[in-house]
């Protein structure tokens, strides 16, 4: 749920920067500028099915083996209170 939330963050934030960039573009006013709809206009991944849905699976669980959520969360929260934390 984390990587989903993650993700949708992540390209939420980049429609905003081609918004922002589109618009920049329109106050200066540019002889060439490709519609916002055009821009924005990106299809959503296909869905996987079969061998390739059990291999983002696999590598879903090797990238994830060793990773210490409790440990990432407290970091996280120094970070958010500006507490540096020590490497």
């Amino acid at each position: 749920m984390a990587i989903e939330a993650s993700i949708w963050r992540d390209e939420r934030n980049q429609q905003m920067n081609i918004v922002q960039a589109w618009r920049i573009a329109m106050m200066m006013r540019a002889k060439r500028i490709p519609s916002l709809k055009a821009l924005l206009g990106s299809k959503p991944a296909k869905p996987l099915h079969g061998k390739e849905l059990k291999k983002a699976r696999q590598e879903f669980k090797e990238l994830n083996k060793n990773l210490n959520l409790e440990q990432i969360v407290e970091r996280m929260k120094k970070i958010r209170d500006g507490v540096s934390s020590k490497r």
